[in-house]
């Protein structure tokens, strides 16, 4: 059981991290190997320029104070693994550290973190949700909160799937928030956390649900954006 939270071997190429002279420094030494942590690192970063372009297709009349991501989500590449494991391999610890890894991406002036909430049927099932995980790691060396501000009033299908206007369709109205929590939202400083942003649908529609509480700014940070359409 230990060893699955504190794996021996890359999680993306099974060489042994014990045993590397490559071992990467830092938040991740424990999870990958000093080759995928140097590939990691040098795949090209997304732009905050695509992100912003990709959610003003989805929702144009919503303006966001800044938005970034710390890599592209590329099949078989160590983001993958490493995403795949923590989501699916009940690896919470992995999600905190990629979120403390990332927290330079994070604005100065952000008071509230808000993960992208799971339905509580997925989350029962899962047993935790990954963006509060990553959210949790984003503020350890921040005065940011973390807070469950926005909750699922219904469960979605995949998205997978789903086309753009499909994914818009099946998650609207999808979000409500939680219970006071538009007090601690109004006049504040909203960064809206996730692992994976597809088509920015989902994170979309949690901005606009925070909207209603008069935040004074709206950002987005994810772990991931999917791989620019003219490279798949």
């Amino acid at each position: 059981m230990f060893s699955v939270f504190l794996p021996e071997k890359c999680l993306h190429c099974n060489a042994s991290i014990s045993r590397s002279t490559k071992r990467p420094i830092g938040l991740l030494n424990r999870y990958i190997c000093g080759d995928c942590f140097k590939l990691l690192n040098e795949n090209e970063r997304p732009s905050k320029e695509y992100i912003e372009g990709q959610l003003a297709i989805i929702a144009p009349h919503l303006a966001f104070e800044h938005c970034d991501s710390a890599h592209f989500f590329i099949p078989e590449e160590p983001i993958q693994s490493l995403i795949h494991n923590f989501k699916y391999s009940g690896m919470r610890r992995l999600a905190r550290s990629l979120g403390e890894s990332i927290s330079d991406l994070m604005p100065g002036s952000i008071d509230v973190i808000v993960p992208v909430p799971l339905h509580r049927t997925r989350q029962a099932e899962r047993g935790y949700n990954q963006a509060e995980m990553l959210a949790e790691g984003l503020a350890r060396n921040s005065s940011a909160v973390v807070l469950r501000a926005v909750r699922r009033v219904r469960a979605t299908p995949s998205q997978t799937h789903l086309n753009i206007s499909e994914r818009i369709e099946n998650v609207r109205g999808a979000f409500g928030l939680t219970r006071s929590s538009s007090h601690y939202l109004k006049e504040k400083n909203i960064l809206i956390v996730d692992d994976v942003m597809t088509t920015g649908s989902t994170i979309a529609s949690i901005a606009e649900t925070i909207t209603v509480a008069n935040p004074k700014s709206i950002s987005v940070l994810t772990l991931a954006v999917a791989e620019k359409p003219e490279d798949k």
